[in-house]
């Protein structure tokens, strides 16, 4: 089997540059996060939620779902509206076409 080798053109200086200088701030995150790092920050945010708690809403109490099954459909738009009539009328003059020939041939 023949393997051809891709060959690439040789980076350029400015985006060797650019590639170490992204690597180098990639890794300054990486070794930011740590576990002590995650566990001040889900402290944080305990408490945050503890601070907010009176201005929560009970949903147990709430008919609140993600997925209404299309209940509660968004209106149409008017682009969507004006394509629809357009589509439809095409539509039942195609049929009306459709018919007329098909009255000639038979009568």
């Amino acid at each position: 089997m023949n393997e051809r080798k891709k060959t690439f053109a040789d980076e350029s200086e400015k985006t060797r540059k650019a590639r170490e200088k992204l690597q180098k701030k990639l890794e300054a995150l990486d070794q930011k996060i740590t576990p002590q790092a995650l566990e001040e920050k889900s402290v944080e945010i305990h408490r945050w939620i503890a601070r907010h708690a009176a201005s929560r809403i009970p949903l147990k109490s709430k008919g609140i779902s993600l997925f209404d099954e299309n209940q509660n459909a968004a209106e149409l738009s008017k682009r969507i509206s004006v394509f629809a009539q357009k589509f439809q009328t095409e539509r039942e003059d195609n049929i009306q076409k459709q018919f007329s020939k098909l009255k000639k041939l038979i009568g």
